[in-house]
């Protein structure tokens, strides 16, 4: 289903839970925040908490066609549970292969028709329809016209008004017919905010409802009960579809694969605005408090919300974030998250090429119900649902799952499973989500930045060809070890140059000899004990720091003995060779870069030199 925070979508799921419970089911509710506007279901943040769903423990599919309002979305998840040869229930209209269950909105249309022409003997009727071609709003069209040919009254597109199911469109038809002078004796309307929004403008000019011109509504909004005059309405009632509901859920199995429609006749609710003296009206200023509450408790909520997502987008680990969101403000919630996006080596809008698999590996990141001292996030498998699943359902507790998603990237989904299904819960859903998404989104994305910043460092300070410190990184660790007490102390300078690189790159090319400059670098590192500085700082020209004084002879020794091994086992055409100077610094003997060039540069010439004499 979509908007489980609206009356519609939640007052089913309170209905079906009360219901269904008792018989045994448990429900999973894999909800929309929104509704899905574009007519795709590839591809959409929101449609990817479907690929969570587990065919294997799923008895029946319900889909809540009329508040998902989007036919691609409908017609794939039928496709998935038809492939796993899952039952499928559809609430709304008829699809292949499917039990589908509605309301049968056109006949309980026509009797709201048939009340005011017999009941009120009204006869001069205006129909204040929704969206032109919505199906809705063409049903209850369809019921105006056939009550009216059952009456003999004419009808003709004059008595039609397009409001689009929404206030500001409904108002501004009903200034154009108090305009004409052409006033009817009855506005009859496809919804409920329509009619209120008629009355409003009829009031404004001094037109009587119903005295002047009777107004009815249609759905039921809480809102019809709390006005002056209350709107005559038909109320699609949760409770008669929850029952109905069940009655199919027992013959599930026996109904698979066929096709069939049940219809549930919504009530006629009658109140004054139709001419009629209805029940007793609920207490306006209960409901005002009730919603102003809400709004109080909404704007409260959102921004200490808004300060756990910012305290969450500069945390160091998971466990801090897991602290960070255990606040009274986010309850009866878990959230699981694809390890795969909490790799902050990888960049996330990658990872928007998603594909669907049977099983993921997620991260339990939050669990408001963990008692512990202190909450270790942890793995866990699709598989597995949600911490805690078996108490959750043992307990008859309604679990609703809601996509996770950042820029457009699906990253995990939300589990929330209230003790209490009361509205003000159910409107929390989107408001906790949203800031769950901003919060994950941002940690995710600052790391993934440190890390593309530390490359950024490397690459200024790595050379790329050996993998050593180049001369500005070479500096900045040099000058942190001098600010140390090993600084201080005797350190051993080694530098190495390649013998013949000119003569290799001529003969062989250039490739062989950054072979030979790699085979230095790593001599260098071999003979060099841990934590030592090491740097490339000309084309085949080393140098490395190495705390305490070390042994030279057997430093020189080790160098010999890596290339005499490599020259064996290469089978280069060319022997690779290399010279060294090693030099140890004196007590608080400080150097800057070029005199450690200077000292260990003299004796590795000196060692060159040494060699060519000998092969004279």
């Amino acid at each position: 289903m979509a908007r489980i925070q609206d009356d519609a979508s939640n007052e089913y799921i309170t209905a079906l839970n009360r219901v269904v419970t008792p018989a045994g089911y448990s429900i999973f509710v894999y909800n929309t925040c929104s509704t899905v506007s574009v007519d795709s279901y590839e591809g959409s943040t929101q449609t990817a908490i479907y690929d969570y769903m587990d065919f294997d423990i799923i008895d029946v599919v319900i889909v809540y066609e009329e508040v998902l309002r989007n036919q691609a979305v409908t017609d794939a998840l039928i496709a998935k549970a038809q492939k796993h040869q899952v039952p499928v229930l559809v609430i709304g209209e008829p699809h292949e292969g499917c039990t589908n269950i509605k309301f049968d909105h056109e006949n309980a249309f026509v009797e709201i028709v048939r009340h005011m022409i017999q009941v009120h003997h009204l006869t001069k009727l205006h129909f204040m329809a929704g969206f032109k071609g919505n199906q809705f709003s063409e049903y209850r069209l369809n019921a105006f016209r056939r009550v009216l040919e059952e009456h003999g009254l004419p009808f003709d597109d004059s008595m039609v008004s397009y409001g689009d199911f929404y206030s500001v469109a409904a108002e501004r038809e009903t200034e154009k017919i108090v305009a004409s002078g052409n006033i009817p004796e009855a506005i009859l309307c496809a919804n409920d905010r329509m009619a209120l929004a008629v009355c409003d403008v009829l009031d404004k000019h001094g037109i009587r409802v119903p005295e002047d011109v009777a107004v009815t509504g249609f759905d039921g909004i809480p809102e019809i009960n709390v006005t002056t005059p209350r709107i005559t309405s038909v109320i699609c009632d949760p409770d008669d579809l929850a029952v109905k509901t069940l009655e199919l859920l027992d013959k599930a199995e026996q109904l698979k694969g066929k096709t069939s429609t049940v219809l549930v006749p919504p009530k006629l609710y009658i109140a004054e605005s139709c001419g009629c003296i209805g029940k007793k009206s609920r207490n306006a200023s209960e409901y005002l408090n009730t919603l102003y509450n809400r709004l109080y408790r909404f704007q409260d909520e959102e921004l200490e919300l808004s300060l756990i997502t910012a305290q969450v987008q500069r945390c160091d680990s998971l466990k801090q974030v897991a602290l960070e969101l255990k606040r009274n403000v986010i309850y009866d919630t878990c959230c699981m998250i694809e390890k795969e996006y909490l790799d902050e080596t990888c960049n996330p809008i990658r990872l928007a090429n998603r594909s669907e698999s049977k099983e993921k590996e997620l991260v339990v990141v939050f669990d408001s119900d963990f008692t512990g001292e202190e909450f270790i996030p942890y793995s866990i498998s699709s598989k597995d649902i949600t911490p805690h699943v078996d108490y959750l359902v043992e307990h008859g507790r309604v679990l609703v799952f809601t996509s996770l998603y950042h820029v457009d990237v699906p990253i995990g989904y939300a589990c929330v499973f209230f003790s209490e299904l009361t509205s003000s819960n159910y409107m929390k859903i989107p408001q906790n989500v949203t800031a769950l998404n901003n919060a994950f989104g941002g940690y995710r994305n600052l790391r993934y930045k440190q890390f593309l910043m530390q490359q950024i460092d490397e690459m200024y300070r790595i050379d790329t060809l050996t993998g050593l410190y180049n001369r500005r990184g070479f500096e900045k660790e040099y000058n942190k070890l001098l600010e140390t007490e090993a600084g201080r102390k005797p350190l051993t300078i080694v530098m190495a140059d390649l013998d013949r690189l000119k003569f290799i790159n001529d003969t062989f090319g250039h490739k062989e000899g950054d072979f030979a400059i790699r085979a230095v670098a790593t001599a260098l590192q071999r003979i060099c004990p841990s934590g030592s500085i090491c740097t490339r700082f000309g084309g085949d020209e080393m140098l490395a720091v190495c705390q305490g004084a070390q042994d030279i002879a057997k430093m020189k020794e080790e160098f010999r003995r890596y290339f005499d091994e490599l020259n064996g086992s290469s089978g280069k055409e060319y022997p690779i060779e290399a010279s060294t100077g090693i030099y140890i610094t004196g007590e608080g003997e400080i150097l800057d870069f070029e005199e450690l060039v200077e000292k260990s540069d003299h004796l590795m010439y000196e060692e060159k030199k040494e060699r060519k004499n000998k092969n004279k």
